[in-house]
């Protein structure tokens, strides 16, 4: 016979596993591109899509049963949003980017050439924040890196101070596929932001130990 659970019970579970984790604790690390730091795209970066697997299969019949088998899987793109600053850093970055990736028109050569993906794929790193001892990253005041921008949030961490992640999902070999912005139109005053679609040849998600180095998103400010 099934025996539920009781309340207590569930209650000892969640705390057992340190509470349920937010979607808005988080922090992204991009990569270093044309000498431009990455830094402030993390702290800029408003939404972001995680890494996930579908398995390929193909039907095969024994005796009279036929089932499912795996031969491969398929991995889908990865999507990030992020908050434009009057600097214009968020759109240089992935502009700077793409353009290294497949440079100007050449008349010498009446064509276009496309770079090595050895050359312009790169890692990007995804953390999850533990609750309690982090924050969500763009509703605080960033005096220091962004600029006097007063979201009139309550600040309950300082930046200089370390978010702890519990889990990392490491991408390998990524670029900007694509980069759409959004419309500029009169009469509205809503914070401009543009779209990236990531492709990328694998990923990896593991657990962050706490207590070790590894696992403090900022150490004095800055970023692992």
């Amino acid at each position: 016979m099934l025996k539920l659970g009781s309340i207590d019970e569930f209650k000892s579970a969640v705390n057992s596993g340190g509470g349920f984790t937010k979607g808005n604790l988080f922090f992204v690390k991009f990569p270093t591109i044309k000498g431009i730091n990455a830094y402030d795209l993390g702290l800029l970066c408003s939404q972001i899509s995680l890494p996930s697997r579908q398995m390929s299969s193909v039907q095969r019949t024994l005796g009279n049963q036929t089932q499912e088998v795996v031969h491969g899987y398929a991995i889908t793109p990865l999507s990030a949003t992020f908050r434009v600053l009057n600097d214009q850093k968020v759109r240089e970055y992935f502009e700077s980017w793409q353009q290294f990736i497949l440079p100007e028109y050449s008349e010498a050569e009446n064509s276009f050439s496309a770079r090595y993906p050895d050359q312009y794929t790169k890692p990007i790193h995804i953390y999850q924040l533990e609750r309690g001892q982090s924050y969500p990253l763009f509703n605080k005041q960033f005096e220091k890196k962004l600029g006097p921008i007063n979201l009139s949030f309550d600040l309950d961490i300082d930046i200089g101070n370390k978010a702890i992640a519990n889990y990392h999902w490491s991408i390998d070999r990524a670029f900007p596929k694509s980069v759409t912005s959004t419309e500029l139109q009169d009469g509205g005053d809503d914070i401009t932001t543009i779209t990236v679609e990531f492709e990328y040849k694998n990923w990896k998600g593991e657990k962050v130990e706490n207590g070790k180095q590894k696992s403090s998103i900022f150490v004095n400010g800055k970023p692992l």
